[in-house]
């Protein structure tokens, strides 16, 4: 059976909500991750990578990502490389200026990971 691990950040990638899942898929706390940059999880071989595709997703308000089931590398609390799958979304206001991104990730739930 799958779980599912939401995670919602701010137009600077910090990070806003962190759910139950997600301290489970990634084993870091709420307390721990809520006002952390999202390179908490983000492994270091990644992160210009994924700063440069944020940034212009927030900045033209689309990301290629946007609403495909992909998979996400990361980083366990634990310091292992792990991979989740996610969607992407990006929040809007009605102007369509983006205001937040979210991930929902899936996770199985009988493993660590």
């Amino acid at each position: 059976m799958n779980g599912e691990a939401l995670v919602l950040v701010d137009v600077n990638g910090v990070i806003r909500l962190w759910s139950d899942g997600a301290e489970r898929a990634f084993g870091y706390s709420a307390s721990e991750a809520v006002g952390q940059t999202l390179d908490l999880i983000v492994p270091p071989e990644y992160r210009e990578a994924h700063w440069n595709g944020f940034h212009r997703a927030v900045a033209s308000g689309a990301a290629s990502a946007e609403g495909n089931a992909v998979v996400f590398p990361a980083r366990h609390a634990t310091g292992d490389a792990i991979e989740r799958r996610g969607r992407l979304t990006l929040i809007r206001r009605p102007q369509a200026e983006v205001v937040a991104a979210v991930v929902v990730f899936e996770y199985p739930r009988d493993t660590r990971e």
